[in-house]
């Protein structure tokens, strides 16, 4: 019966944690990824497992089959968990109609997600929480002991929670999506709810376990004594101490995956790792404490000792956690393939959590043992206690996400955990029945080591915490082989000017030189270098395009910049959306330049929220939303990139209006590429590409629209367009055209045959983080390349004649050169030249193109066409003397730099330029 039995549990457990996996993505779908959003999502869920296990521990003495009752609760987890996909569409729903009815107001809106997510989770999760105290209870003989039992069981469960954690982040989600994971768990309920009727009809007389009635009065005195041993008092203090232990193990919990995550990565492959390795420690301690103490009749003292363990191992990986970064970067110089990058991941998270998490997982049989001296009322201890646990790891869970962490930090939160635990061990020691020098001498020692641990450990550096080691291996290697230097001195090389652990992810702002940068988790999110151009052209680009903007949404805040360069056009209202309340702060005092401070703007709503429960929710309709998330291989982000969510956007689109997505193109493989305009050109069929350095814009529209020149033009000097991308005066609006990569036809042919991504199956998500470390810009930009036949959008009647200028093409030419797209620029300062030959810039880029592609002649010939009195002069000399150093030809490449640097005594830069490559030939050196 027992190995029946632990079967049963094992891959009950696996189903549990399939579904808290999925049942958290799935809610999180419809209420959100705040902390707010999350932690009722946990309180729901955690709260049905502590009711379950105090309702059914105290149904126990009263059930005469528990392997029968067992049997029972699985067969109702099974059959809701099959509902439940039906469920959570019905609550989607329902969702918004219900916010909107009791008056849209933001105070309710955790309530209606609690009642929500109550309706839809409570009923699996109680029955969830039962199947322990059940089992406990059948197995319970009179010989039994407890700590065996109870760990054992424990252990069990955990192990399957351990194998359906892996199966769920690796396997099945990536394989076969949310709804079709959620159904093979049921299945598997199910099958075990069967199979355990089955079983417990054929030994009914032994799955009753023990006689629970008692032959005397005297006897069953005898079975509710806590023990001859322990004290009521001390049995009390150890139940009460287990729940403040669940606690702190969920603060460990939360913040170890916080801070593993800034070293590892946040993509859904690295969380599957920590939870993993989490899971695996609270497995590995409950087994050990079965097989190494379980038959002993352990004292509060005991529980008090593995407190003081729990701190002791903190300490030492609190003390070295800085150096992890370097270790992760010397193991992925070997290799960058994805399954060894995920092995690296879960090692680095065993290493971390390990040691700790096999003391938390022997507290809870540690407990149940102090309080259940017998095995006749095992069942019933069981339900109490682990509830009482439960109920501690929600409040730490709630605690460490709204207060600790946002309010002290990370770090500060983990050393708040070990002083918890030393207090633990101090008072268990103190009320414990030991002799007053040990008594009052060890927890002596606890508070003074709780005193040393919360004044003695200094916090993580900040350079080496805000690094992304994970996101930047490859520079950070070469930079420090370029340097001599370590790995740890590379990454203290930065200046971090601003460094703050919010609520959703650890925000900081870096410096170098003169240019800021905003980093989210490790990964930059905007900077005001070379990102300049497309967070303003994101702004710009659907501005210049609408007809008559006048309300506009933003989705991601980040630097704040495109929020800016939308705010510098004629509109009414803008909206914009972020989910970190840090990001909207260091936007502010760090960015405020660079932005224009859009954030004091009387125009600008600033809502720290999730986009797509804004959406959700708000019945507002606006002109234009631009959606700039972070990289979709980001765990939680690909849903950001999903049809369903497509849809959202277009509903609150209002006539005539124009979608924004940002998508990278490095990183990212082609499938993946065209699986994302595949889904978002599903919802706006007139959907057109534009392209700028290395990102993509899709603008789609709901309905198709020819280009207004004159519109655009018009808007470029209004919202001084120019000014942001680098080109002096209005003249260069016709480079927006350079900027357009795919028309609407030449979108649909070419993501013909490629995948959606769904809601229910978020392919991106797990294939994305795989192509993180490879250079995937070039591949893109020649696929769509290919597949382009038209060189400029659909335009407007009257607009074409404009494209008949010399001005207007060359121009045209240099935003081609913003996408680098080289020979793009060439036919367009070519045909400049058709209609005007003697145009001094079209023959100044159309050489310097030439030379960038390694034809010196042809760039000779017409950097000598170029060269006059004018302006250009000075540039026009530093190119031919580049140029000239290329032939081979030192001694006209030198003439032409030294007359370059008399006409310049002003421009620092080219004077630096000029300086160099003098140098260069003088010197000999070969270029």
């Amino acid at each position: 019966m027992r190995g029946f039995l632990f079967v049963c549990f094992f891959l009950s457990g696996g189903t549990a944690l399939v579904y808290e996996v999925v049942f958290l993505r799935m809610l999180g779908l419809v209420f959100g990824h705040t902390v707010h959003a999350v932690a009722t999502v946990l309180i729901v869920f955690m709260g049905g497992l502590a009711l379950g296990s105090a309702l059914f521990g105290g149904l126990t003495p009263r059930i005469r089959s528990p392997i029968q009752a067992y049997g029972w609760l699985e067969l109702g987890i099974g059959a809701w968990a099959a509902l439940l996909p039906m469920l959570f569409a019905w609550s989607a729903a329902w969702y918004p109609d219900l916010f909107r009815a009791l008056g849209q107001s933001h105070a309710v809106l955790p309530w209606i997600q609690f009642a929500l997510g109550s309706a839809l989770l409570l009923v699996p999760t109680t029955l969830m929480g039962g199947t322990l105290a059940v089992l406990s209870q059948a197995l319970a003989e009179p010989e039994s002991r407890v700590g065996r039992l109870v760990g054992g069981l424990y252990a069990v469960n955990t192990c399957g929670a351990v194998v359906g954690a892996a199966m769920a982040g690796y396997v099945l989600l990536p394989s076969l999506g949310n709804r079709a994971t959620i159904e093979a768990a049921a299945a598997l309920n199910l099958a075990l709810g069967f199979a355990a009727l089955v079983y417990g009809r054929a030994h009914s007389a032994r799955s009753a376990g023990i006689d629970l009635a008692p032959a005397s009065e005297s006897d069953a005195d005898a079975r509710e004594a806590p023990s001859r041993d322990v004290k009521p008092l001390g049995v009390r203090l150890t139940v009460v101490a287990l729940g403040i232990s669940g606690a702190v193990s969920m603060l460990y919990e939360v913040t170890w995956t916080r801070a593993l995550a800034l070293v590892l990565g946040s993509s859904t492959y690295a969380f599957t790792a920590m939870l993993v390795a989490f899971l695996l420690g609270l497995a590995g301690g409950s087994a050990l404490y079965a097989w190494r103490w379980g038959t002993r009749q352990p004292s509060p003292v005991a529980f008090g000792a593995l407190q003081a363990g729990i701190a002791v191992l903190v300490v030492p990986v609190l003390l070295m956690f800085e150096r992890l970064p370097e270790l992760l970067l010397a193991a992925l110089r070997w290799s960058y393939a994805p399954p060894f990058v995920m092995w690296i991941q879960l090692g680095l998270s065993v290493g971390v959590l390990l040691p700790v998490t096999l003391l938390i997982g022997a507290t809870f049989p540690c407990a149940v043992a102090v309080a259940t001296p017998r095995a006749a009322r095992v069942g019933e201890s069981v339900g109490r206690i682990y509830a009482a646990n439960t109920v501690g790891a929600v409040g730490g869970a709630v605690l460490t996400g709204f207060a600790l962490v946002p309010a002290l930090g990370v770090h500060a939160a983990i050393v708040v955990g070990v002083v918890v635990n030393l207090l633990l061990a101090a008072l268990l020691t103190a009320t414990a029945d030991l002799r007053p020098a040990w008594r009052w001498g060890s927890a002596g020692a606890a508070l003074l080591a709780a005193v040393a641990v919360a004044v003695g450990i200094a916090p993580w550096d900040p350079r080496v915490m805000s690094s992304g080691p994970a996101i930047y291996v490859g520079p950070y290697l070469r930079s420090a082989a370029a340097s001599s230097s370590s790995i740890g001195a590379t990454l203290r090389s930065q200046r971090v000017l601003f460094y703050r652990d919010g609520r959703s992810g650890t925000v900081s702002v870096g410096q170098s030189g003169a240019h800021r940068y905003l980093r989210i988790n490790g990964k930059t999110e905007g900077s005001t270098s070379l990102d300049m151009p497309t967070q303003q052209l994101v702004g710009h680009l659907p501005l210049l395009t609408h007809p008559d903007p006048r309300d506009v949404l933003v989705i991601g805040l980040g630097t704040g910049v495109t929020a800016g360069a939308v705010a510098r056009h004629g509109i009414r209202r803008l909206d914009v959306v972020e989910i970190e309340p840090a990001v909207v702060e260091a936007a502010g005092r760090f960015f405020g330049e660079a932005n224009g401070h859009v954030l004091l703007d009387p125009r600008t709503r600033t809502l720290v929220a999730d986009g797509r429960n804004f959406l959700f929710t708000t019945p507002d309709h606006y002109d234009v939303i631009i959606s700039e998330p972070s990289n979709p291989w980001i765990s939680g982000l690909a849903s950001l990139f999903s049809e369903e969510f497509f849809r959202l956007t277009r509903a609150h689109l209002s006539p005539g209006g124009v979608m924004v997505q940002w998508i990278q193109l490095y990183n990212l493989r082609p499938d993946d590429l065209r699986m994302i305009l595949k889904t978002f050109q599903g919802v706006f069929p007139a959907t057109t590409v534009w392209n700028i350095s290395e990102d993509l814009l899709l603008v789609g529209r709901t309905a198709p629209g020819a280009l207004d020149l004159g519109r655009v033009k018009a808007r470029f000097a209004e919202g001084r367009v120019g000014e942001d991308l680098g080109y002096p005066g209005n003249g260069a609006w016709p480079s927006v055209l350079g900027f357009f990569a795919l028309g609407e036809t030449d979108t649909a042919r070419f993501v013909e045959d490629a995948e959606r991504n769904t809601d229910d199956r978020l392919t991106l998500e797990f294939s994305a983080p795989r192509a993180l470390y490879l250079d995937t810009s070039r591949t893109n930009q020649e696929a769509i390349r290919k597949a382009r036949t038209s060189p400029l959008p659909e335009l407007a009647p009257g607009s074409r004649g404009e494209l008949e200028r010399a001005d207007v093409r060359y121009w045209i030419g240099m935003g081609c050169l913003g996408r680098n797209a080289m020979e793009d620029a060439l036919a367009h300062f070519q045909r400049a030249l058709e209609l005007e030959p003697d145009h001094k810039p079209a023959l100044l880029e159309t050489s310097r193109v030439h030379f960038r592609l390694g034809r010196p002649e042809e760039a000779l010939a017409f950097a000598q066409r170029a060269l006059d009195r004018g302006p250009l002069r000075a540039r026009t000399l530093y190119l031919l003397g580049r140029i000239h150093a290329a032939l081979k030809s030192p001694d006209r490449a030198k003439k032409s730099f030294e007359e370059a640097l008399a006409l310049v005594p002003e421009d620092q830069k080219l004077r630096a330029d000029l300086l160099l490559e003098l140098k260069r030939v003088e010197g000999g050196k070969p270029r």
